[in-house]
């Protein structure tokens, strides 16, 4: 009998923090200098599940690694299809086309739907992701600023941004950065007008997964059937179990007339882009097998989430609710008199703590006056940072 102790569930055992100085990039450990923090990129240190590695190493031991479907394996279609259905989207597998990620999928979405001399709407602050992709699509890109403080859409300002030349509305639910979840109201809303001037509506829900309070997640395709065959839902699987490194995710169209354009603007028919087979079958394992993993990794982020949101709004100039979704804390760091490029520089060289600004060219003007910080980490590693700022800021 084996007497070595598993280490528990996400604590600091589990966090190789070697491992993620060699392999974690994108503004993460590999990048930033040895006794930096990094809370950055929205990427968890955790090791994927267990269940995952399984089915991905049985997968490849078989030894038979071609091609695989071009809208995807039937069986991972199928469990995307079977999750939308359980939040209430009409949906069939020939519906789902598998992407190399949720970056891609929204990329395919754009460009299914947006061509030059079109507009787009989106929300500002948001992810840049979406007026990125809506912007290479050839659209131009109309912001609709929520409410100071509270992240809510304010009445009236989104139809006021409708004119002839618009052709979609770009949401995301749970909302990056502010980690606020949509209402139910807000969607219906954004669905009404959505019917009432023939629009579509691309939403990015690659946070849905990760709730932390109260606020149920709605997914605006489950707001009835006219609502539902305008809506292009984009995902993925990096969020909730850390396959940023599969680059895996999916389109979900509630026409078929929507669905064979977002293929044909995909690249897959020719194999220019495509999901890999492997990377389908680990989204297909944490689909179907770590539903307890990730009812433990929210268990674990909702502490995190109190933790860092508390000590954070105690410090001096900085205000920080604690969010509603994500795993993205968005302190207002406004009183403090500094910039957000300021104080992340500062934070990165004094505290050495590294954090993403609130510049406009990652989330838009509205994010001015924030910085944002990923608590997707063990407790241990969250404190010392924490500490860290609290240290910094006490000394400024």
């Amino acid at each position: 009998m084996n007497s070595k102790k598993s280490p528990a569930r996400f604590s600091s055992d589990e966090v190789n923090r070697p491992l993620l100085r060699q392999r974690a990039f994108n503004l993460r450990w590999a990048e930033v200098d040895s006794d930096v923090i990094p809370l950055t990129a929205a990427d968890p240190d955790f090791p994927v599940a267990p269940q995952i590695i399984e089915a991905v190493t049985s997968y490849v031991s078989d030894g038979l690694l071609g091609y695989g479907p071009t809208r995807g394996l039937v069986e991972f279609r199928e469990g995307v299809s079977s999750m939308l259905e359980e939040r209430g989207v009409p949906s069939h597998p020939d519906q789902v086309l598998a992407t190399d990620g949720a970056a891609s999928a929204l990329w395919a979405a754009c460009r299914a739907v947006l061509s030059p001399g079109d507009e787009a709407i989106t929300f500002d602050p948001v992810d840049f992701l979406l007026p990125h992709c809506s912007e290479q699509a050839g659209a131009e890109v109309l912001r609709c600023p929520l409410e100071p403080g509270t992240g809510a859409l304010p009445d009236g300002v989104l139809e006021q941004r409708i004119g002839p030349r618009t052709r979609a509305i770009l949401i995301c639910n749970p909302h990056n950065p502010t980690g606020r979840v949509l209402r139910r109201e807000e969607l219906q809303r954004i669905a009404s007008l959505a019917v009432k001037h023939d629009l579509v509506i691309i939403s990015d829900e690659v946070w849905s997964d990760i709730i932390l309070g109260d606020v149920p997640m709605v997914s605006i395709g489950s707001l009835g059937d006219e609502v539902a065959r305008r809506t292009i839902t984009v995902s993925g699987f990096s969020k909730t179990y850390g396959l940023a490194g599969f680059r895996i995710g999916f389109v979900h169209c509630g026409s078929n007339t929507l669905a064979e354009q977002v293929l044909e603007a995909s690249g897959a028919p020719r194999t220019t882009f495509g999901a890999s087979v492997v990377s389908q079958v680990a989204a297909q394992a944490a689909m179907r097998e770590c539903q307890q993993w990730r009812v433990g990794f929210l268990h674990h982020l909702r502490k995190m989430s109190q933790i860092g949101a508390s000590r954070l709004d105690a410090l001096d100039g900085f205000r920080c609710p604690e969010p509603e979704g994500t795993y993205l804390l968005f302190p207002d760091i406004r009183a403090t008199g500094m910039s957000a490029t300021e104080l992340a520089g500062q934070l990165e060289t004094k505290a050495r703590v590294a954090v993403v600004p609130g510049e406009e060219r990652w989330f838009g003007a509205g994010a001015m006056g924030h910085i944002r910080l990923s608590f997707a980490t063990s407790e241990e590693i969250l404190d010392e940072a924490l500490t860290r700022i609290e240290r910094w800021s006490e000394t400024r």
